[in-house]
């Protein structure tokens, strides 16, 4: 099983095993072509970390992964590797974030999607963010950003806006899939977008995530280097930023208002000054949340979610549960929750109590005339405590709960009556617990304590996912597996006969295969020139006329300027 001794108990259920015998030789060359070309580009446009970090972080040029090597070189950094399946909720990303954890997807891209990817893969997740995390302020810079993110707000919009990405973003990575599929599924991401209402807090700190994480430059708009994961990961973008007709701007708390589209390349980019900047701007989006605000706005905000929030009172004391009405106001009412609701102090969880289907309700705020919850009647005396706001609750008092300086922190009542004529509620039962929440302060997205979710345990499920190769598929495999072997066996020119017939057999068999092709050429750049000339003027006529076949659509020019590159440093073996 995954090593998860760091991670959060209610996050473990994300975690899973890579099953790194289902990478196939094509997967394995789909990383090197990538990597390779991507790699010789970013020594001279990535930050200078990125040219450390690989090697730093485990990650070699020349091979896939596996996420538990990464694991074990980034625990000298402070930080874990884990293992996920594609993509994980927002939120849950976040808290990995904040608790030091790099979750990694294990799928690997296939060759129709080589370039860029819309669903997470290997490339992305592990060359992509990865390399830079050695750089101590920017893996600050990440865990502080994870632990704002964790209290922003989202709404119910951005729940149905991330199914709809997810949906879209697998089937398009996936294969064989019918074009009408994908064609109802961006018209469903189209229509989830159309619904949003309002920019929530969380879409804002995803889109300052975005804009530096994963697309972000570091410089000037004039000199600048690269950062982002989307951009060190995308053989592409990678190229395609320094387009003038990307725009480059001073990174500022306001692109926050610019909003991004994960299946298509970017229009503008924004540029720190340094790692140091991402912090000045994060604070100022910070400071604008609804928790830092407080009263109403961060109780109605709570209330909007629908998930669940934390609500801080006075003396340390805090509820956590998920809002479904406010009767009052953020000084006095009832508060009403869905579910599980978890009472603390001091920033530990003290108990939950379970709503049911009829939920709970909280009264808060003063009683009349200025009484005290720890002036009560000893235990097994009814007692009545009315609120200010105009809420009611009696009871037999069954216990008493105090804190370590003898202040109460909440009482047991039996056969109970609750009651707000002003909410128009009137709820009797067995038991009720009541806690002493007075002086409401302010309220953020998820649980202070992480006591409060249920525990879960890192899946048995293994990834990536084989799938049944088709008879063609498997012929093709078998020529990448037989080209491999033949140069790692290290048989120098006595490959070059297994090379000439592997390419008959593509010529009769698959004409438009491009990246075997490539691997071939590759292959004959690094054995020198004589005698395998003629295959290799062959293969470069080949691609170049794929490339026209394709329409550019393919990375088959980019990867023949990188052989050239090579040219000078060809030596026979």
């Amino acid at each position: 099983m995954s090593d998860t001794p760091r991670v959060p108990h209610h996050l473990r259920r994300f975690v899973v095993e890579q099953d790194y015998g289902q990478y196939t030789e094509v997967d394995q060359a789909v990383w090197r072509f990538v990597l390779l070309q991507t790699y010789a580009r970013l020594q001279h446009t990535a930050h200078a970390a990125y040219r450390r970090g690989l090697a730093e972080t485990g990650i070699s040029v020349e091979r896939i992964p596996r996420i538990a090597e990464i694991n074990q070189s980034l625990s000298r950094f402070g930080w874990q590797a884990v293992c996920v399946d594609g993509f994980i909720p927002p939120r849950a990303f976040q808290e990995f974030q904040a608790a030091s954890i790099l979750p990694i997807a294990a799928e690997m891209r296939t060759k129709d999607h080589l370039t860029y990817t819309p669903a997470p893969d290997i490339i992305h997740e592990a060359a992509g963010h990865a390399p830079i995390l050695p750089d101590a302020r920017y893996a600050a810079y990440l865990r502080a950003i994870g632990e704002v993110g964790k209290k922003a707000f989202a709404t119910p919009d951005d729940a149905r806006v991330y199914r709809a990405i997810f949906e879209l973003s697998e089937l398009k990575e996936r294969r064989g899939v019918h074009p009408d599929l994908v064609a109802c599924a961006e018209a469903g991401l189209e229509q989830a977008l159309s619904d949003v209402r309002t920019t929530s807090e969380a879409s804002r700190l995803s889109r300052l995530y975005w804009w530096t994480a994963e697309y972000g430059l570091v410089g000037t708009p004039a000199d600048y280097r690269l950062y982002g994961a989307g951009l060190l990961s995308s053989l592409w973008e990678s190229h395609a930023c320094h387009d003038p007709r990307v725009r480059k701007l001073p990174l500022t708390a306001a692109c926050v208002e610019q909003s991004y589209d994960i299946t298509r390349t970017q229009p503008q980019l924004f540029v720190a000054r340094d790692f140091e900047h991402l912090f000045s701007v994060l604070g100022e989006v910070d400071a604008r949340l609804a928790y830092r605000a407080g009263g109403e706005r961060a109780l109605r905000e709570a209330l909007a979610s629908e998930e669940v929030a934390t609500l801080h009172f006075r003396s340390a004391r805090f509820v956590t549960g998920q809002l479904d009405a406010v009767f009052g106001t953020a000084d006095e009412g009832v508060l009403s929750f869905a579910g599980r609701v978890g009472f603390g102090a001091d920033g530990g969880l003290l108990e939950i109590v379970d709503g049911g289907a009829q939920g709970y309700r909280l009264p808060h705020g003063t009683l009349v005339g200025g009484a005290q919850l720890n002036r009560l009647a000893p235990c097994g005396n009814r007692v009545t405590l009315r609120y200010a706001s105009g809420a009611c609750l009696e009871g037999e008092l069954a216990a008493l709960k105090l804190d370590s300086s003898g202040r109460l922190l909440s009482l047991r009542l039996t056969d109970y009556h609750l009651v707000c004529e002003r909410a128009g509620l009137s709820e009797r039962g067995a038991e009720y617990v009541l806690f002493d929440a007075s002086g409401f302060q302010t309220a953020h997205a998820g649980a202070s304590d992480p006591a409060y979710f249920p525990d879960s345990e890192a899946s048995r499920k293994r990834v990536p996912h084989g799938a049944p190769l088709r008879a063609r598929e498997r012929a093709l495999l078998a020529l990448y597996e037989r080209a491999l072997a033949a140069f790692h066996a290290h048989l120098g020119r006595a490959a070059l006969p297994v090379f000439a017939e592997i390419h008959a057999e593509l010529s009769r068999s698959f004409p438009d295969e491009w990246l075997l092709r490539w691997n071939l050429l590759e292959c004959l750049c690094k054995l020198g020139r004589d005698p395998a000339d003629g295959l290799r003027r062959t293969l470069e006529a080949e691609l170049a006329a794929l490339e026209l076949k394709f329409s550019n659509r393919e990375p088959i020019a980019s990867g023949l300027r990188y052989l050239a590159a090579l040219a000078p440093q060809r030596a026979p073996l």
